[in-house]
């Protein structure tokens, strides 16, 4: 609901610095949200005027803010009518910390709120969420996951097609497609083009392949003799733990690796004796861009790559009962910057 009138009232302190261009920009959409709930709304220099009412509100913005981020701002937060914080992404928790503590939010993704004398909006913002060419919902793809990776391995750099096209050996038309849908969903940021973290990691870790293994009765050191590193990652326990994981007796048990392609696990398979033991697992690489520990390469004594430790964080993370404990001990989990 909204409602509009009263007095004229001004606020006057900021947290982005007035008159700045960001500042400009900012005030910008919120006057073109306004404008979009139906709002008779005008910017000024330094000012908004909604429905005849003078608001200089009190800006933070953020591209990705968790509740605990939102509790430290409004901790710390400067006396202000019009508090509001612009952000790509505000999850309902975090919805919730600024609504209790009477500050409001534009959240990029279709959703105002601006709570001050004389004006209270909370209000989807029209047209926010339709943006754009229609795109299919799921960004699960095998490309999505390889975009997905490699937001997460450089998570401090914008998630950009011609960035990130030539790194998964993908076009650019279909990276940039993969990157809309994940911007679609507030996984990247609409303006920040930065990831949503950890968000991006669970979710990830949630649609992260990880049945089809095969139990093999040869040995590891067979396996690698006759396929090689162009064939092999690692991307077990033991793998974790050359990423820095902790995982008591990793070295125990049954090593597992992908295998890139469909002739190297017709090869695999056809290894080992009849009625052993399983002494290894493989399956199918879910992704064709897979990158590697480089602290650990392959040589003549050990002819598999190590998978780079947000893979093999990835992978334990998709079971939740197993791995998801030893991923969050690990200190693994990007968490991004949003200031």
């Amino acid at each position: 609901m909204w409602q509009a009138g009263g007095a004229s009232a001004t606020v006057c302190s900021v947290f982005v610095t007035a008159r700045t261009g960001e500042w400009r920009g900012l005030l910008g959409e919120l006057a073109e949200a306004l404008r979009a709930v139906g709002l008779d709304a005008a910017q000024g220099d330094d000012h908004l005027v909604a429905d005849g009412i003078t608001l200089v509100p009190q800006i933070v913005e953020r591209a990705h803010p968790t509740p605990a981020d939102l509790r430290d701002l409004v901790a710390s937060g400067r006396g202000s009518a019009t508090p509001v914080v612009v952000a790509d992404r505000i999850s309902q928790a975090g919805r919730e910390v600024l609504r209790d503590a009477g500050w409001g939010w534009l959240d990029r993704r279709g959703h105002l709120r601006l709570w001050s004398p004389g004006v209270r909006i909370d209000l989807p913002v029209p047209g926010r969420d339709g943006d754009g060419p229609a795109r299919a919902s799921n960004p699960w793809t095998r490309v999505g996951l390889e975009v997905a990776l490699a937001a997460l391995v450089d998570p401090d750099t914008p998630v950009t097609a011609r960035r990130l096209a030539p790194v998964i050996g993908r076009s650019v038309g279909a990276t940039h497609d993969s990157i809309g849908r994940f911007t679609d969903v507030g996984l990247v940021g609409r303006r920040t083009n930065l990831p949503l973290l950890p968000d991006l990691f669970w979710e990830t870790s949630a649609h992260w392949p990880d049945d089809g293994w095969v139990g093999l009765t040869a040995t590891l050191d067979e396996l690698g003799d006759r396929l090689g590193p162009e064939e092999l990652t690692r991307v077990d326990e033991r793998a974790a733990t050359l990423g820095g994981a902790r995982i008591a007796a990793a070295g125990e048990l049954a090593p597992r690796l992908y295998v890139a392609t469909a002739g190297g696990l017709r090869r695999a398979r056809s290894l080992g004796e009849r009625d052993a033991p399983t002494r290894c697992w493989v399956r199918a690489a879910p992704v064709a861009w897979l990158p590697l520990n480089e602290d650990h390469p392959a040589d003549a004594e050990h002819p598999w790559n190590i998978a780079h430790p947000i893979v093999c964080a990835l992978r334990l993370a998709a079971d939740p009962a197993r791995g998801r404990e030893v991923v969050e001990a690990w200190g693994i989990l990007p968490t991004g910057d949003d200031g």
